[in-house]
């Protein structure tokens, strides 16, 4: 499965996500309930896995659902084969 594509951040530290996402969340360690930014929210602190670059409100990211990697914008389109 290709990583999955976050818009924007909400916080610098989370992203409120629906209950479709929740199993994969869960499956990597970063689901949080009844959170400030909504019922579930995904956890991203601790930035990006390749670079270590943390994602800021408002910008794109990445989830890997087959390894729990959070990636950032660069190297979530490198990971999905996507063009910049």
């Amino acid at each position: 499965m290709r990583p999955i594509r976050f818009e924007t951040a909400d916080t610098d530290d989370y992203t409120q996500i629906g209950e479709g996402l929740t199993r994969v969340a869960r499956a990597a360690g970063r689901l949080e309930t009844g959170h400030a930014v909504g019922r579930y929210a995904l956890r991203h602190d601790d930035g990006c896995a390749v670079c270590g670059e943390r994602v800021a409100a408002g910008e794109t990211f990445y989830l890997d659902p087959e390894t729990g990697d959070l990636l950032c914008a660069t190297h979530g389109r490198a990971r999905r084969g996507e063009d910049e």
